[in-house]
């Protein structure tokens, strides 16, 4: 179920003020509840970290990090997705998943050459035999967390479809966001306008979706996501936004 949430929030994650290049910015951090069929099960934080250098680019670090609560202390769960972001050309260097799952840890790496259409994935885990794979990926290729920002830096307008090609670490489809229209919306921090999107998925096992996904952009120029609802085999997941700290704003100059 978090790594499901984790998918969830990451799909969820411009062309706006003149010269302005992201609406989200480095400090920015978004804290999350997330509930299992109506039950608080765990919690999710996206965080918009500072300027480093990965794959010999200056990126910022979008980390994703998922981990049950108490109450499923059965199958502990602490996951991390970070993507490598370029806020000069908008797009996703890389990307690393620290994976830990009960007693499972794991950790892939992706690496995305665009300009030779394939992804290189390096999967390790203790006790097993470190691997290499290259899959085939198009131009505009975003991972997961990549999309949902990409998707906040796009004008959201009623009844626009956008569609990106996503690489899921082991496969690549097209994500088709539709803007179903404006809605009032009831938060843990307060009452908002917002967008709500529905998101198709393309998950297998335990993680599949039954119809399509629901987001919730507020319609500020921040577009931020505060909710993202799933049905699942299993039952329904939401995650709710409960805290947001702004971060700098970035205009395209450090």
């Amino acid at each position: 179920m978090m790594r499901h949430t984790l998918w969830l929030l990451l799909i969820a994650g411009a062309a706006n003020a003149e010269g302005l290049v992201s609406v989200f910015g480095p400090g920015e951090q978004t804290t999350y509840a997330v509930s299992y069929m109506g039950i608080t099960a765990g919690r999710a934080q996206l965080t918009v970290g500072w300027t480093m250098e990965q794959f010999g680019r200056e990126v910022w670090p979008l980390v994703c990090v998922g981990e049950t609560t108490d109450l499923a202390a059965m199958y502990p769960l602490k996951d991390r997705f970070i993507t490598y972001w370029d806020p000069v050309e908008r797009r996703t260097v890389g990307a690393d998943f620290f994976i830990h799952e009960n007693k499972f840890r794991a950790k892939e790496r992706y690496e995305y050459d665009l300009a030779a259409g394939h992804a290189i994935v390096t999967r390790s885990s203790p006790g097993w035999e470190t691997t290499t794979k290259h899959f085939s990926i198009e131009q505009g290729t975003v991972d997961l967390a990549a999309a949902g920002f990409s998707l906040r830096n796009i004008p959201l307008v009623a009844g626009a479809v956008h569609e990106l090609p996503i690489f899921t670490g082991v496969k690549l489809y097209k994500m088709k966001a539709t803007v179903v229209g404006k809605e009032m919306l009831s938060t843990a921090m307060g009452d908002v306008e917002v967008f709500r999107v529905t998101v198709n998925g393309d998950f297998s096992g335990k993680l599949a979706t039954q119809g399509l996904m629901t987001l919730f952009y507020t319609t500020d120029e921040k577009q931020l996501p505060v909710r993202a609802e799933a049905k699942l085999l299993l039952g329904n997941v939401r995650v709710e936004a409960v805290k947001y700290e702004p971060g700098r704003r970035y205009t395209g100059a450090e």
